[in-house]
């Protein structure tokens, strides 16, 4: 019997002996390479960007692939479906007021459009304030002289072409459009695959345009593992597991996908530079063809390109611990300065890339997403709302109030 309690006991210590040795060695690792400590459950917090964190209500059990939802044009949505569905889900799988299925009488719809900055711009949080809509009716009479109405057409990993499409499926109800985008198509003007090479977030949603592989399989099980080892109040504690799961995270985001990237490959002859140049092309034919269904449709269009925490603002010690690698910087303003190019043609095209550099305070929470409370209060998402309604009204000639 004792000699049983011994090898018991000499196995458990030898085992934590090794896990003690794995988690040292990962911290020291992330110390030498970074230069200074941070705690597990922080890095677990980072690593899902703020978007992610707010979608992501429903207990332990329930994580960001489970609030998702194939859709047939727009690729993906969300869906309110208990005990994982997210709150304030709209009709069409969106956040906040139903879209209408036909053109509102008594309002000037507004349409705002992107990724998951336009997502948290128009408003994720049920009933929280829709920042636009209130300065334009603060501040604006519309051109037909009735309320403004903002309806939220973002989500998180939205790109172009998903933007121009929700216009295509809803410009017949609304009288204006406004696109919030720039940071999800930074991602592709680099890529080796189109400009319109679908998020992840299609595949998790629409597991039979992935490959056999396992690779979707893959994608859920560690999302589950990553989620859980995040809550968990011991594993979320330890630097070994989280080197585990994002070392996990990025082998499996390497492994091909043969299902959907044939359909998107560009010519491997071609290098860098020319992949830059073409998928800027790309970029401004979605916005052109916006505008183009807008002008047929009477409908009024302008087009921001989304700040960023590389350009334009001090960053608080705050956002420095958050905001990651800035060096997209110089590629982000060569698509910037190229997407302005199309005022050339009379296209309503600004940039919002100076709107924070005044401005002390924390805003950013990751690269590009801003603070907002729980009732849905922003600062940052105010003054945007703010700069832009300023440009709105220059451009489509509204009467200030008063």
């Amino acid at each position: 019997m004792k000699k049983a309690a011994f090898v018991v006991i000499t196995a458990v210590v030898a085992v934590s002996m090794v896990f003690a040795g794995l988690e040292f060695l990962a911290v020291l690792l992330l110390y030498l390479k970074e230069g200074s400590y941070v705690s597990a459950r922080e890095r677990f917090h980072r690593e899902a960007n703020r978007y992610v964190q707010d979608v992501t209500r429903g207990g332990r059990a329930c994580q960001y692939i489970d609030s998702l939802h194939p859709h047939p044009y727009l690729a993906f949505v969300h869906h309110g479906t208990p005990p994982c569905g997210v709150p304030g889900i709209n009709n069409i799988g969106l956040f906040g007021p139903d879209f209408p299925s036909e053109r509102i009488r008594d309002r000037f719809v507004v349409l705002v459009t992107g990724g998951s900055v336009a997502a948290q711009f128009g408003q994720m949080v049920p009933d929280g304030p829709r920042h636009l809509e209130i300065v334009l009716n603060e501040r604006y009479v519309s051109p037909t002289g009735k309320p403004f109405l903002v309806l939220n057409g973002g989500d998180g990993a939205w790109r172009q072409p998903q933007q121009t499409i929700l216009f295509l499926l809803y410009g017949d109800v609304v009288d204006a459009v406004i696109t919030l985008d720039g940071f999800n198509e930074l991602n592709q003007l680099r890529s080796k695959m189109r400009f319109e090479y679908p998020a992840n977030n299609f595949l998790i949603a629409n597991p039979m345009a992935g490959d056999p592989t396992g690779r979707i399989m893959a994608r859920w099980i560690l999302g589950r593992l990553a989620g859980y080892a995040s809550q968990n109040p011991a594993l979320s504690h330890s630097h070994a597991v989280f080197e585990l799961t994002r070392g996990t995270r990025r082998l499996v985001e390497r492994i091909g996908s043969t299902g959907v990237r044939k359909f998107f490959r560009l010519p491997k002859s071609w290098d860098q530079e020319k992949r830059l140049e073409w998928a800027l092309g790309q970029y401004k034919k979605y916005i052109r063809a916006l505008n183009a269904i807008a002008q047929e449709r009477r409908v009024l269009a302008a087009s921001f390109i989304q700040p960023v925490s590389a350009i334009g603002k001090r960053l608080t010690p705050d956002e420095q611990k958050v905001v990651g690698d800035l060096s997209y910087a110089p590629i982000y303003q060569r698509m910037t300065d190229s997407l302005l190019e199309l005022r050339t043609e009379g296209l309503e095209v600004f940039s919002l890339l100076q709107i924070f550099a005044h401005i002390e305070t924390t805003l950013y929470t990751d690269p590009v997403h801003l603070e907002f409370d729980s009732r849905g209060e922003s600062s940052g998402y105010r003054l945007m709302a703010q700069e832009m309604a300023l440009r709105l009204a220059e451009s489509w000639k509204l009467r200030r109030r008063g």
